[in-house]
């Protein structure tokens, strides 16, 4: 079972994933030209970066060193590099099949995207959603509440642009709002995975959280740096100082915490 801190996260972070997108599936005609939430993203980016470099890859080593103590190869830098690495050829892939469609499509139909671009753009996000989704229900304290801070970040935002993508497609209205729903379940699913792992505590649980925070921090590596390639947050909209100052600062911010709780295997 889920402890009451890990169920508030669950509806939290539901809650504000449904809350992202419900303007644009509410009122379609009102944000087809909305410009996003700049400093927001750029912010949240820092705080991705910090994460996944200061607080999930050094946990994730120190349970690797616990484990498996005469494993010399880190192992854990080699998943969270294949993490990022899956997840970029991902978006590589999906991209492809975005231009292929795109250039297909007749002058009349530029307007409404096909629906196959809402629903490859649904996969890209779903899956590292799910992912960080485990980390934090098999995390606590303050890692928990850091990890938990940082899907919040995203995961309003998220929604709402992948709610616009979805209102300009051939989706009907119906389907939009089911596809939409399929991607704010993602990171509950996960919490409810890594909570269930965490509360049977199996022989395998160490290993286990260590590859999970591995993949987290190779996913919000992922995340804070090119994520949407090139409308990723530090490349298009730090060269704004002012949302490059937000990065830094959500990396500061990250950082200290960090350093005020101290080592990350005490979490």
């Amino acid at each position: 079972m889920l402890s009451t801190i890990q169920f508030v996260y669950l509806v939290i972070i539901f809650l504000s994933a449904v809350a992202g997108g419900f303007l644009p599936l509410a009122k379609p005609q009102r944000v087809r030209e909305s410009a996003g939430f700049h400093g927001g993203e750029a912010f949240s980016s820092g705080v991705f970066l910090a994460l996944s470099l200061l607080m999930m890859l050094p946990s994730s080593f120190m349970l690797f060193r616990q484990v498996q103590p005469d494993v010399e190869y880190p192992v854990a830098s080699i998943i969270a590099v294949s993490a990022f690495l899956v997840l970029l050829a991902i978006e590589h892939l999906t991209g492809q099949v975005m231009r292929k469609k795109q250039q297909d499509l007749e002058p009349a139909q530029v307007e409404s995207t096909p629906a196959l671009i809402p629903l490859l753009l649904t996969a890209m996000i779903a899956a590292p959603s799910f992912f960080l989704g485990v980390a934090l229900g098999i995390s606590d304290g303050v890692q928990a509440m850091l990890i938990f801070i940082a899907i919040i970040l995203h995961k309003s935002t998220a929604g709402f642009a992948l709610a616009l993508t979805m209102v300009r497609s051939t989706l009907t209205h119906r389907q939009a709002i089911v596809l939409f729903l399929c991607f704010a379940a993602m990171t509950p699913l996960g919490i409810v995975l890594g909570g269930i792992t965490r509360e049977m505590q199996p022989d395998w649980l160490p290993l286990f959280k260590a590859c999970v925070l591995a993949l987290g921090a190779g996913t919000f590596l992922y995340m804070g740096t090119l994520h949407e390639l090139k409308r990723a947050p530090m490349i298009e909209y730090c060269q704004n100082p002012r949302c490059f100052v937000l990065m830094i600062l959500g990396f500061a911010v990250t950082a200290l915490v960090r350093w005020i709780v101290g080592e990350a295997h005490h979490f």
